[in-house]
């Protein structure tokens, strides 16, 4: 038996409508292609479509977390530094630490001065004043007498150095020495007066005696009108 093939252009050429590149449909010959009966329907990978997706989650997160950082975390820290006192602003005192007064009693009766003293009240033997200058020429006599501290201005001599130009004086005097520990009894120092960067460029002996409640000092006028006593 024999087989007559058909040569390729006699086979039935059939008309394919293309919907996507995975889904075709077979026309017959009568058939007509028209526009409309191209269909293109684009695929796309999910594998990408989940990459991108998953990129712009993170870089939104991360966005969210920079942002709740500056509104949020930073704010805290600073309250927590201004809590703690670890601001950058240094603030410089003038004002020395008070010398404890003990109120120990003796057997013994107080010393004679503690009975016999000149009292000073001024305001502006402050280290926290800083107006004109004054003179204690004119306060203090030539020889030494006792005199007690009193007001507002301050009840001790200063303890420590104080700035120029403070305590109502160019060069401010400030004691430099050991305060008595017993009620009656009498101590020696130095007072020292701050002057052209030198804590101590003048200096003068006195005496400080407890009083069993408060101090007394043994003072004289200072060599120069600009030097002037300093009281806290």
């Amino acid at each position: 038996m024999t087989t007559k093939i058909q040569p390729y252009r006699q086979y039935p050429q059939n008309k394919v409508r293309t919907i996507s590149p995975s889904n075709e449909k077979i026309l017959s010959d009568n058939d007509t292609i028209t526009q409309s009966d191209i269909i293109w329907t684009p695929t796309y990978s999910k594998s990408k479509i989940l990459q991108w997706s998953t990129i712009l989650w993170i870089s939104l997160g991360t966005l969210i977390f920079l942002f709740l950082s500056i509104v949020v975390v930073i704010p805290i820290v600073v309250l927590t530094n201004k809590t703690n006192g670890t601001t950058n602003t240094t603030i410089t005192s003038t004002i020395c630490p008070t010398t404890a007064i003990t109120t120990t009693v003796t057997s013994s009766s107080l010393p004679f001065q503690c009975s016999n003293y000149t009292t000073i009240t001024d305001e502006t033997r402050s280290p926290d004043y800083s107006g004109s200058s004054s003179c204690d020429n004119a306060t203090f006599p030539n020889s030494p007498a006792w005199f007690r501290f009193t007001g507002s201005g301050g009840t001790l001599l200063a303890s420590c150095p104080i700035d120029e130009y403070r305590c109502g004086t160019d060069y401010p005097g400030w004691y430099s020495g050991i305060y008595p520990s017993l009620a009656g009894a009498v101590t020696s120092g130095s007072v020292c007066y701050n002057s052209n960067g030198n804590l101590c460029y003048y200096t003068s002996s006195i005496l400080i005696t407890n009083c069993n409640g408060f101090y007394i000092y043994y003072l004289t006028q200072p060599s120069e009108c600009n030097l002037r006593y300093c009281t806290i």
